[in-house]
């Protein structure tokens, strides 16, 4: 029962620098029955082709390197996906989607009803806030304060025997229909130029503001339909200004 489940999700490696690491995680997945590995803008020195040190990780897990796929952009890498997982040790003024612990996100992703990613972010300083921005849901590990910061495998290790546990279990099943990112993301270019038109925000705080509805709108799981609505009735809205002050 857990092999479908499980085989609808990626495990996206934003930026990765050290080839190792890369190999570590290939093992983690396979550990705990992940096959779909995605790399954004890889170091040089990790590859492709992917650096033989990799290999020296990726104990039994080398045909999942062999798979790998590199990308240039997060959204390439995010192309069809319904619902994206970041995952983030960092605290931030303000998170653009619901914040959650790694055991909870398996009920959150794997109910989905189509492809699904787990983005991790660089070994150096993770992602990016507008990384995080594309981002429906935000996985954090609770750590020690005296060493809060985890390796990059580690955290995948984490999170994958989190997912791997539900899908095993029995305990969640895939039957939401959610939006793609693509069709998501639509939306909010659409409202982030609306919002501006309407005087609701300014440039300066747009970004602030844009994150806030993020979060709002990601608590309500939009689904293909429901995105389609919103997307009309901004176009509506803004048709009917323009009449009346035509």
């Amino acid at each position: 029962m857990s092999e479908p489940l499980l085989k609808r999700v990626r495990i996206v490696l934003v930026e990765p620098q050290e080839p190792m690491n890369v190999g570590a995680v290939a093992r983690a997945m396979k550990n705990f029955g992940l096959s779909q590995l995605y790399l954004v803008n890889p170091h040089p020195r990790v590859g492709p082709p992917w650096a033989r040190e990799a290999y020296w990780l990726a104990v039994h897990a080398e045909d999942l390197l062999d798979r790998a796929q590199a990308v240039g952009s997060l959204r390439e890498a995010l192309e069809g996906v319904h619902l994206v997982v970041a995952t983030t040790g960092r605290p931030r003024e303000l998170y653009p989607a619901p914040v959650v612990p790694a055991w909870e996100v398996p009920g959150r992703l794997l109910t989905v009803a189509g492809p699904v990613a787990l983005v991790f972010g660089r070994e150096t300083f993770g992602l990016t806030n507008e990384e995080l921005d594309l981002a429906h849901l935000i996985g954090t590990i609770p750590t020690a304060p005296e060493q809060p910061s985890l390796n990059l495998a580690q955290a995948v290790v984490v999170f994958a025997y989190e997912l791997y546990k539900a899908a095993l279990g029995g305990s969640v099943e895939a039957r939401e229909e959610l939006a793609e990112v693509a069709a998501l993301e639509a939306l909010f270019d659409d409202l982030g130029r609306y919002v501006l038109e309407i005087g609701f925000t300014d440039a300066h705080r747009h970004p602030y503001a844009m994150r806030r509805l993020r979060r709002i709108l990601h608590k309500a799981r939009l689904s293909p339909g429901e995105v389609q609505l919103l997307r009309g009735l901004l176009h509506q809205s803004r048709f009917a200004m323009g009449k009346k002050h035509g």
